[in-house]
């Protein structure tokens, strides 16, 4: 019977295997440098205005990148469940301050690590590098693009649809406002679309 622990630690190696193939030594390396934390619900990993200098894998829970908008409401950005890795990349590759907020919805374990630390293994070992550009690509650069050309040529409810697809589970453990951010639209509108579906 595996430990919780240990069930982090595989779901960790099975979503960078899915990715590209890392060796036991290089996973091990990158577990040296990553720690388990547990998180409280409502709890801030970033503020908008740090800079950030970490990583997040999640192992449980829910994270979600947020910013506020000019009328001092806040826009979800990204969701990120079991599976998931969460940062601001943009203020660690730049060292500059982070445009938006990493929350925690729900108790959450997190491995958290060093983002320089982690680039260092990176140009270290040619698994990682190749890691690397495969997430970059997939979460960075495919899914953005989705998601920017869905936000132009979808509907709300075109989107909202997509949105159950990526995420089965979550509508149950948000609160309607946080879908509808995340969608774009009011939680009228969201009320509205769920009555149709």
């Amino acid at each position: 019977m595996l430990t919780n622990e240990e069930m982090h630690i595989e779901l960790f190696r099975e979503t960078l295997n899915a990715l590209s193939p890392v060796s036991e030594s290089s996973f091990q390396e990158l577990l040296s440098i990553s720690r388990f934390r547990n998180i409280d619900k409502d709890y801030y990993l970033l503020h908008v205005g740090d800079v950030a200098d970490r990583m997040y894998f999640v192992c449980k829970g829910i994270l979600v990148s947020q910013y506020l908008k000019s009328d001092g409401s806040a826009h979800i950005k990204n969701f990120f469940i079991q599976g998931n890795f969460a940062a601001s990349t943009v203020s660690c590759l730049q060292s500059t301050p982070s445009d938006f907020s990493l929350q925690c919805l729900e108790e959450a374990v997190i491995l958290d690590m060093n983002y320089h630390e982690y680039k260092q293994l990176v140009l270290t070992y040619d698994d990682l590098k190749l890691l690397y550009i495969r997430h970059t690509e997939q979460s960075w650069i495919i899914k953005n693009e989705k998601r920017q050309i869905a936000f132009a040529t979808q509907t709300a409810g075109e989107r909202y649809h997509t949105f159950l697809r990526e995420y089965p589970d979550l509508e149950k453990r948000v609160a309607q406002h946080q879908i509808a951010s995340y969608l774009g639209i009011t939680p009228t509108q969201l009320s509205r679309i769920r009555k149709e579906f």
